[in-house]
């Protein structure tokens, strides 16, 4: 990186984030479950793979079951989705998004009060980034169930991109979702549109391990480095010749040195340098 251009993307991280976040819009058909068909009052409707019940969505795998609060207190709305039925389901939804730009899914996750396994396990894939969730039902109740809400930055691969939340309990109680959006974060820069982006690194604050996701535009030299307030290069997190398209890398922030603070994340690549501010927490 030319001092002169490090220099620069640095005052502008000290004051905010180079690449700019844009309002939140919703991206997702039906994110929230609430369309579709009558509900039993038992509050639970079945909804088999390939069935169009479950609007805006294609439900693979196993069946799954729109669940409403007749059954359990939905995180807003009337109702939410159980990912097993008779055993581990998904559901898929591809939206139209710029090529390169990144892109944040937030979701809130759930499980069946008392059921087994404990621990229920989730995988989401966004784009070419996937990463596992898991929820422990043991503080959920029917009338308080403890939704947690998550987040997954991804880089847009193209003019659509595909999202898939798969359980991965073989049993009929795994994972339960409500409240799904998908927000712009920020535009790709370069001579083109689309072209290299950088996600903010998630989760922030950052406590155990991060995630890290950018694209580039082309075959080329890549420096990714966590920077401190004073400038100083504090760790080097990607150094080398790396290929177009999106990269996803994770890291630690004790094993890199990081104690709890401010820091900044900056990618260095062909002309431009990308930053991004993040927080660490012990």
């Amino acid at each position: 990186m030319r001092p002169d251009r490090f220099r620069a993307a640095f005052a502008l991280a000290l004051c905010g984030s180079l690449v700019a976040a844009s309002p939140r819009a919703d991206m997702l058909t039906n994110g929230g479950f609430e369309s579709g068909p009558a509900v039993p009052a038992t509050g639970i409707l079945a909804v088999a793979p390939g069935s169009p019940a479950l609007t805006g969505w294609t439900v693979l795998n196993g069946a799954v079951n729109i669940v409403t609060n007749n059954y359990w207190a939905c995180l807003s709305g009337v109702r939410s989705v159980a990912l097993s039925s008779s055993g581990p389901g998904a559901i898929q939804q591809t939206f139209a998004s710029a090529s390169g730009s990144v892109y944040r899914l937030t979701f809130s996750m759930t499980g069946e009060p008392f059921s087994t396994p404990t621990i229920k396990h989730l995988r989401v894939e966004a784009g070419g980034t996937t990463q596992d969730y898991t929820y422990d039902v043991t503080p959920a109740w029917h009338w308080d169930m403890h939704w947690e809400q998550h987040t997954l930055d991804f880089v847009a691969p193209g003019p659509t991109t595909t999202v898939t939340l798969t359980s991965l309990d073989a049993s009929p109680n795994g994972p339960a979702l409500d409240g799904l959006t998908i927000d712009f974060v920020s535009a790709a820069v370069g001579d083109e549109p689309g072209r290299l982006a950088l996600a903010p690194v998630a989760p922030d604050p950052l406590r155990h391990e991060g995630r890290v996701a950018f694209a580039l535009p082309s075959t080329q030299p890549v420096r990714l480095a966590v920077v401190d307030v004073q400038g100083r290069t504090v760790a080097t997190l990607a150094h080398g010749t790396m290929g177009a398209g999106p990269h996803q890398l994770s890291f630690s922030p004790r094993s890199i040195g990081l104690r709890s603070g401010l820091y900044f994340l900056i990618l260095d690549a062909g002309e431009h340098t990308l930053v991004r501010r993040f927080t660490t927490i012990y």
